[in-house]
């Protein structure tokens, strides 16, 4: 009778790989310096953490690379730095679940033909590991 339950965790594998294969679409574009303009804006996307549903988000990156993180009813501050190619958020305050404490993430940039996408995870010591996938039109 085991057969079924692994079955059936067998395909909850498979579906999660292809939703995070879906959304992670595009080419990775590695970042330099001379490409933070491209993360300036509004980003529209989704946050997931742990075994909770997505959460619609908002990411505002501004020219300095000052951050805010907005996620129902919680929201995030920091900065965004370029460092080997990826782009890597250090959170200096927020509330609730984004609330600051020892909270760090980083992303990968995606060239998703007619937008951009940020892709990435992260850990904050209130909240736990998280994921996150942004995009914005070029």
């Amino acid at each position: 009778m085991a057969k079924p339950k692994s079955l059936g965790i067998a395909v909850a594998v498979l579906v999660a790989g292809l939703v995070a294969g879906c959304a992670a679409s595009g080419t990775v574009k590695k970042v330099t310096a001379s490409d933070a303009s491209l993360l300036t804006g509004t980003w529209a996307g989704n946050m997931y953490s742990g075994q909770a549903p997505a959460t619609t988000a908002t990411l505002t990156v501004r020219p300095d690379g000052t951050y805010t993180t907005q996620a129902g009813a919680f929201s995030s501050t920091g900065k965004a730095e370029i460092k080997d190619g990826y782009v890597h958020f250090m959170s200096t305050s927020g509330t609730g679940g984004l609330a600051a404490g020892d909270r760090a993430g980083s992303a990968t940039l995606m060239d998703r033909g007619s937008s951009w996408g940020l892709v990435g995870n992260g850990y904050g010591s209130t909240g736990g590991p998280y994921n996150f996938d942004f995009s914005k039109a070029k």
